[in-house]
């Protein structure tokens, strides 16, 4: 879920920078040091908005730059436990699908893809089925419930969010969209028609 929290933070401006536009230099330096980091409590932050106070300045000794104390306005994103979420495959592997929901890839493991057997065809990259035409691959968009979060502070590659797609209305959007015209027609599903 994206929210938009306010923060502090210590900012440390070099020598070097103290002659520009301290709003400037301190809204670059924010935005290099935490944007695209991950917190437990905050999940990844995309983007620092405004900044709404700069405290006084304040020198350590040893060290000829400038501490300010910053408040600032962010956008962030937390995954949150069962909810529902869309994305677009960015990754095929035997193990499963790699789906990009905003600034984290997410994993639904390849038995939570489908209420049937998916096999991984190697050749075309790509999740098939053998009891119906269902095949996912890169660039399908999806709807996914997010089923495990585990954010890792020191290394964002290390985070894992686990998702599925074998509940209703969830899985690739054309298969939802398939459903659903059945469903209008009074057909049955194709999984039972393939039987």
């Amino acid at each position: 879920m994206y929210r938009k929290v306010r923060l502090v933070d210590i900012i440390r401006i070099p020598p070097q920078r103290l002659e520009e536009d301290l709003e400037q230099v301190i809204t670059e330096t924010i935005r290099d040091k935490l944007e695209g980091r991950i917190d437990k409590a905050l999940g990844s932050i995309v983007a620092v908005l405004d900044i709404v106070d700069i405290g006084e300045g304040h020198i350590l000794v040893g060290d000829g730059a400038v501490y300010y104390e910053v408040t600032f306005d962010a956008i962030s994103y937390r995954p949150e436990l069962q909810e529902i979420v869309e994305g677009q495959v960015v990754e095929i592997v035997a193990f499963g699908a790699f789906v990009s929901v905003g600034p984290i890839d997410c994993l639904v493991h390849v038995s939570q893809v489908a209420d049937e057997f998916m096999s991984y065809d190697e050749k075309n990259s790509r999740l098939v089925s053998k009891e119906s035409s269902k095949s996912l691959g890169e660039g399908d968009s999806v709807r996914a419930r997010i089923v495990a979060v585990s954010l890792n502070e020191h290394d964002a590659r290390e985070s894992k969010i686990g998702l599925t797609m074998r509940q209703v209305a969830l899985g690739k959007l054309e298969w939802i969209e398939e459903e659903q015209r059945r469903k209008e027609k009074g057909e049955r599903p194709e999984k039972a028609r393939a039987s």
